[in-house]
């Protein structure tokens, strides 16, 4: 790994991973998941394979898990934003303000950049409360 990735890495162990536990979220980095009585929410990180951009991607599915693309049904604790098919195409979704959901970072404003990422989980809250329950009314689990 990067310097820059090990220091966002950090950064976000010392900022966002609190955040998340706080709200409920298991999992370990990088992929979360918290259980409701209506759905599971999935957040994943995903770096840029060219370093310096962070996406985070969220999802939400069934609380008991999910059915992938080729019919594999994972259970809640092995779901991965990526496994969510079907129904919509707004099954999945980044968040954050900048151009397509990017967090751009470098050595020096990684603090920074993990605290956008913080403010953008209100972002998140918003989409997993609105989003339809496409599973309840399609195939997809």
């Amino acid at each position: 790994m990067s310097v820059e990735r090990d220091a966002m890495i950090n950064s976000l162990k010392k900022t966002v991973i609190p955040r998340l536990r706080e709200k409920g979220f298991k999992g370990s980095f990088p992929h979360f998941y918290r259980k409701t009585e209506e759905r599971a929410d999935l957040l994943m990180f995903q770096f840029s394979m060219w370093g310096g951009v962070l996406y985070v991607e969220i999802s939400k599915c069934p609380p008991e898990g999910c059915t992938d693309s080729s019919d594999e049904f994972y259970p809640l604790n092995k779901m991965k934003v990526y496994f969510v098919t079907g129904g919509s195409p707004m099954n999945r979704q980044r968040i954050g303000k900048n151009v397509n959901g990017m967090f751009e970072f470098d050595k020096d404003n990684t603090d920074q950049a993990a605290l956008q990422i913080e403010e953008s989980l209100t972002e998140a809250e918003e989409w997993w409360g609105s989003y339809p329950e496409w599973w309840k009314n399609n195939d997809a689990t």
